[in-house]
């Protein structure tokens, strides 16, 4: 145990109990998300190995989408934790959970990409909770992380305060800019959360017209 520990003692996220930020309980409660529930990221319905449907395909889409809970319980609260509360040990921890065996279909690719934060919001927030979190994941896949990539350009309303599907959709539109080449790069596209997926699909079309020659989304939870 450090000095901060004794300070500032780590509580797990489900039952506030000291220790640890995954207590026993907590991890009972964590739902991964199972090889027969994977889905296509353009239709959401179930997918081998989540790629995208070939009748769901267009030239500038994402190849497949892997996820590795479910967003709820313990794993809503780490989440919301690392991203609004700044519990910035936590993510370590949060990673560890997920099974090497999720991350074998992913292995193939190149680099890893975090959605970017719009530059106004990364000042607010200081930190990019998808970079935090992708580089843990590239990290046990043995690939390099790259942010100089792929930037957010248009200032939007935040997703979370969108109703509808179709208004998330709307949002997205032409909000990210490629800066550097990625001309036949195979890509994880990594964020914390699939929710409607516009974002991943924003960015992917964005990828996808500046030459990548496969953009896969890997996200935390969905």
């Amino acid at each position: 145990m450090g000095i901060l520990d004794f300070f500032f003692p780590k509580r797990c996220v489900g039952f506030g109990r000291i220790g640890k930020y995954f207590c026993d309980s907590c991890c009972i409660k964590i739902r991964y998300i199972a090889v027969n529930e994977a889905m296509c990221s353009m239709c959401e319905k179930p997918a081998i190995d989540g790629a995208t449907h070939p009748r769901c395909r267009t030239r500038y889409c994402l190849d497949g989408l892997t996820s590795f809970f479910r967003y709820d319980g313990p794993v809503r609260k780490a989440v919301k934790a690392i991203k609004y509360r700044l519990v910035s040990d936590l993510d370590s921890e949060f990673i560890s959970l997920v099974p090497r065996a999720s991350l074998f279909d992913i292995s193939k690719a190149t680099i890893c990409i975090p959605i970017p934060l719009h530059p106004a919001r990364f000042r607010s927030r200081g930190f990019n909770q998808a970079e935090v979190l992708g580089k843990l994941i590239a990290a046990r896949l043995n690939i390099p992380v790259r942010t100089d990539i792929l930037r957010w350009v248009k200032l939007t309303t935040p997703q979370v305060s969108m109703k509808t599907r179709e208004e998330r959709l709307g949002n997205m539109k032409k909000v990210f800019q490629t800066v550097q080449t990625v001309q036949n790069m195979h890509i994880i596209l990594f964020d914390d959360v699939f929710t409607t997926g516009a974002t991943m699909r924003s960015a992917a079309n964005t990828l996808k017209r500046a030459g990548a020659k496969s953009v896969w989304a890997v996200t935390v939870a969905r």
